[in-house]
């Protein structure tokens, strides 16, 4: 070996020797930066100390990251799992230990484990432990209440009879064999005869403490579908539900007079007796000394982010809904002698009474427009001054699918789109063209998100708007399925009720096409879908868990040549959180060729039976 290659061999050897040692003390100072925890070091040098227990992790709140809350029953184990993250090392106190009763509202219970306060970790103990800093329960003596939550009675949604009485439910809570005497004093509406009771398992303890030791009659149920299922499957069950959980195949029943799925218009919270109050400890001899002013400060952060009830009216929207209104002929000979509110005397102000009044009006508003009685008449207009009908029943949104629209000609049609601009009504369905027809109408009530659409598949040609001629929207499957599929998908609505004026029938049965239309909306995403073509009411529908209404039947209208165009429905959909939980239904029969009046038991009893009969459940 040469010398030239012997000092080669020996720089590159002192080379790779560098480089090593470069190596090795770049890796000991990425272990030993400032602030860095000898626990977080040994994680680095092992990564599957990394790997948390999903069932015991915890974290802290800070500014720039949303906190992972342990949920636990073992407060040991959490503390040894705090000791390994060393959060000690980060100046931080011991968790805030919370214990939750079994008896609390799942929903409650859930949220419990996934809130966060400041400088410190929650971790969730057992009813009862030693450990707790606070506890949450059903029990008033020496608590505080933090939370109203809300129960409703319901059935199906086919029953006859919506009203109970609350020492009924009471009764039938603690029976051990189901009362059969359903008796009432003629004139009264029956209460149906129910022998049972379903609820969801988990709120059985909160149920006892409102209504007692439960009995033989109470049925739990692991989830609402399976409670759903039951009380379809025995006509003689009723359930127990949180407001908060209802489903619109359920018909809320109302407690001494109130519903719950009602507006402030209509309920009254302080008569209302289906509330459980959970209430909040944290001053208890085993655990006062620890009770200091920065735990009771964490407790209050803690304590002022639980939901203060289940049934928040800041979250619940009411949204009334009608059928047919053709102010003309008969109805409007009526109006100009009795005046331009008489149609709304009776009816208006129930209607009135929700958040957002829907009213499909097919006729438009013509100045100098005259009475034609003649019942053969089909050119349809209305004086102006018959909108007094309309806002005496509240009306904030007005649909314009109807076939009547442009009876009286495009520039006619302008101008009573120009009345309801100038009364501050917006419209939907129809419009100045073709894209205002076919555009929703999205509102916002109560933070929920709302888009009406509707469209006209019956024609005639000149009644359907064009590129620059105002009119109805003309159905078209694809692009109304689209418009809702946009709607959901990005976030724009949260409910989409949408209105078709189909071809007419006068059979409570809905045509074949009809049924298909009107199902596909459904799959396109569409919550709510109503007929509004339809003089009598028509069959009812739950596809998946969505609803359709075929037809509700005249509304203004002078149609008293048959019982069954007399019949009426008037519907009222609660929204809440987002969610569509319930619809009511109010029957009407028609008087005096135009004013709907509300039925008498017997009348509303025939009617719901002869849509209930032939709907879809």
């Amino acid at each position: 070996m040469t010398q030239d290659s012997l000092i080669h061999k020996l720089l590159v050897f002192l080379s790779a020797c560098m480089i090593i040692g470069g190596v090795a003390l770049g890796a000991w100072a990425l272990t030993h930066l400032p602030g860095r925890s000898t626990s977080e070091t040994n994680a680095a040098a092992d990564p599957a100390a990394t790997e948390e227990d999903p069932a015991t992790r915890t974290s802290v709140a800070d500014s720039t990251r949303q906190p992972e809350i342990a949920e636990t029953s073992e407060v040991s184990r959490t503390a040894q799992n705090l000791g390994a993250q060393n959060l000690g090392a980060q100046n931080l106190g011991p968790p805030l230990v919370v214990a939750v009763d079994p008896g609390l509202p799942a929903s409650l219970a859930t949220l419990v484990t996934s809130l966060a306060i400041s400088n410190t970790s929650i971790v969730t103990t057992a009813a009862g432990s030693d450990d707790a800093m606070l506890t949450l329960n059903l029990d008033a003596s020496g608590g505080r209440p933090i939370h109203r939550h809300y129960f409703a009675a319901a059935t199906r949604f086919d029953t006859l009879d919506t009203d109970i009485a609350w020492n009924g439910v009471d009764e039938l809570w603690q029976a051990e064999l189901a009362p059969t005497d359903g008796a009432q004093e003629e004139g009264t509406p029956t209460e149906p005869a129910f022998t049972h009771i379903a609820v969801l398992t988990r709120t059985i303890p909160a149920l006892n403490s409102i209504l007692g030791e439960h009995g033989s009659s109470v049925r739990g149920y692991g989830d609402i579908a399976d409670l759903t299922e039951a009380v379809w499957s025995d006509r003689e069950t009723l359930a127990l539900i949180p407001f908060d959980r209802l489903t619109p195949r359920l018909r809320v029943l109302a407690l001494d007079g109130q519903n719950p799925i009602e507006n402030a218009n209509k309920f009254s919270s302080d008569d209302y007796p289906f509330v459980v109050e959970l209430f909040a400890h944290s001053e208890t001899d085993s655990i006062n000394s620890r009770i200091d002013s920065r735990t009771e400060k964490q407790i209050a952060e803690f304590i002022a982010q639980l939901p203060a009830t289940n049934r928040d009216p800041n979250h619940l929207t009411v949204v009334a809904m009608t059928g047919v209104t053709a102010m003309v002929r008969l109805t409007a000979a009526q109006m100009d002698r009795f005046g331009s509110s008489w149609p709304a005397e009776v009816v208006g102000a129930e209607l009135a009474s929700a958040d957002i009044t829907a009213i499909s009006n097919e006729v438009p508003f013509v100045p100098g427009c005259e009475t034609n009685t003649d019942p053969d008449n089909l050119v349809f207009c209305s004086d102006p001054d018959y909108l007094n009908a309309l806002t005496d029943s509240g009306v904030d949104i007005i649909g314009l699918t109807g076939n009547h629209q442009n009876d009286y000609g495009r520039e006619n049609a302008l101008e009573s789109l120009a009345i309801y601009a100038q009364a501050d009504l917006p419209v939907y369905g129809g419009g100045v063209n073709k894209e205002a027809a076919f555009t929703p109408l999205v509102m916002e009530h109560n933070g929920n998100k709302l888009a009406f659409l509707g469209a006209n598949s019956y024609g005639p040609k000149f009644a359907w708007a064009t590129d620059s001629q105002p009119g109805s929207a003309e159905f078209d499957l694809a692009i109304m399925s689209a418009t809702i599929r946009n709607l959901k998908a990005n976030g724009i609505a949260d409910i989409v009720l949408a209105e078709l004026q189909y071809q007419e029938s006068y059979n409570v049965v809905p045509l074949f096409e009809q049924r298909q239309d009107f199902t596909a909306l459904v799959r396109a995403g569409a919550d709510i879908v109503t007929g509004v073509q339809s003089h009598v009411p028509q069959a009812i529908e739950f596809n998946e868990e969505k609803m359709i209404l075929y037809g509700l039947g005249n509304l203004f209208f002078d149609q008293m040549w048959s019982q069954a165009t007399r019949d009426g429905l008037i519907v009222k959909h609660t929204i809440y959180d987002g969610r569509h939980i319930s619809t009511q239904l109010f029957t009407t029969l028609l008087h005096e060729y135009g004013q709907p009046r509300w039925t008498e038991l017997e009348d509303n009893r025939r009617i719901l039976e002869r849509i209930f009969s032939v709907s879809y459940w």
